[in-house]
């Protein structure tokens, strides 16, 4: 399969202003004429951090176990939900079935010194041919499989 998979942390940084929103947009422009890719977990990760990041900012999340409560009375913002799903569209991301086995999630997650998640997200990459990874997480630089961008 040829593309590139996209980390939760460039799609963040393309819906909020940050300081890295140029060299997200950048990378993204820089790699049109790929597919892009990404999965379930960094969807996953992006509908949560975003909805924390809102939720502290509005004063509403004070502590981490807040957000168990504050999503299951006042839901996801409808901003957060439709932002998520128009970049997606818009990109033409293909979400991959991740297809990883709890043992070798623990196994290369000890291997190569990842969180969890990560380690999803670098096998997912690994099951698919996927060969590059567009995120500004350090940490897969230690996956021998995949070439980190920036």
């Amino acid at each position: 399969m040829n593309g590139v998979f996209i980390d939760t942390n460039i799609f963040y940084n393309i819906l909020f202003e940050t300081s890295l929103t140029r060299v997200a947009r950048r990378l993204l422009e820089d790699y049109e004429d790929k597919k892009f890719h990404t999965s379930l977990t960094v969807v996953n990760e992006l509908l949560y951090i975003t909805t924390r990041k809102y939720y502290q900012a509005t004063g509403d999340a004070k502590g981490p176990y807040d957000m168990r409560k504050l999503i299951a009375n006042k839901g996801y913002p409808k901003f957060i939900i439709d932002g998520i799903r128009r970049l997606l569209e818009d990109l033409e991301v293909e979400i991959l079935v991740e297809n990883i086995g709890h043992q070798d999630m623990i196994e290369y997650a000890s291997y190569l010194k990842l969180l969890p998640s990560d380690t999803i997200i670098a096998l997912t990459c690994k099951h698919y041919g996927i060969d590059t990874i567009l995120t500004f997480d350090e940490d897969f630089r230690r996956v021998p499989w995949l070439k980190v961008v920036p």
